[in-house]
């Protein structure tokens, strides 16, 4: 239970993917400059994103670019981007490129945005008019968290144990934390007393399963309930020496 995503990965290579070529299907549309894209996707270790801004008027333009944190911040998931650009008259496109960090733990994929704005203007937090002068970056983590199972599936415990345990195994990856819910059922197929009761044959378990990053197994314990009593000795036949557990007693 690590998360969703959708199956759009660029699985075992570096690559974006440019989801839509948005211009002029955006419900407002800025009439001199916006973005040729709104929605990017990139792999983490392709190491930037480029985004591509489209001149709409044949006119020299000056205007600002800059990251806003979402899901994503910055430093930790890119490097932060604000800066002016000028555009000349036969200029129709120019393509920025922000960094995007790569490390070794997994982790949701993450957005953030760029957006432009007018930096002749004192007020900064307002950009320009129109859908289309913002545009989301989706990083996706190539790095994978694994997969949960356990390491058996039919244990046998005898009556006289006073636990079993088992394992939860992490396969196929192990990058990030990660964690699953474990829960004891009685089987409820047939009536039979073949079928452990809880409480009278052993303790209902429900907890969560943590795994930290790298870890691979983790051990669940099981009580179980022996209220059988000492075990009735059984008498030997006739011939038949009794079995001693472990090393015999030296003579004196």
């Amino acid at each position: 239970m690590g998360g969703t995503k959708e199956f759009i990965k660029l699985k075992g290579a570096k690559g974006q993917i440019d989801h839509s070529v948005t211009q002029g299907k955006v419900e407002i549309e800025n009439e001199i400059v916006g973005f040729k894209c709104l929605h990017y996707s990139v792999t983490e270790s392709n190491g930037h994103v480029e985004v591509t801004i489209v001149k709409k008027a044949p006119q020299e333009l000056t205007i600002g670019v800059r990251t806003v944190p979402d899901t994503a911040i910055s430093p930790k998931d890119f490097t932060h981007f604000d800066d002016v650009i000028t555009m000349t008259k036969r200029e129709t496109e120019k393509k920025i490129q922000v960094a995007i960090i790569d490390d070794d733990e997994w982790e949701p994929d993450l957005d953030f945005f760029v957006e432009l704005y007018d930096p002749n203007k004192e007020e900064k937090n307002d950009r320009l008019i129109g859908d289309d002068t913002r545009c989301k970056v989706t990083i996706l983590d190539e790095d994978f968290p694994g997969t949960l199972g356990f390491d058996k599936t039919e244990i046998k415990a005898h009556k006289s144990r006073e636990k079993v345990d088992i394992y939860v195994t992490r396969s196929d990856g192990s990058d990030g934390t990660i964690n699953c819910m474990i829960k004891t059922e009685p089987l409820t197929d047939a009536v039979s007393n073949m079928n452990a009761v809880e409480f009278e044959d052993y303790c209902p378990k429900h907890e969560k399963v943590v795994f930290g990053h790298g870890e691979t197994e983790k051990m669940i314990t099981i009580q179980l309930v022996n209220n059988k009593g000492p075990e009735e000795e059984i008498p030997l036949k006739k011939g038949e020496e009794p079995e001693i557990d472990g090393e015999q007693d030296e003579e004196e």
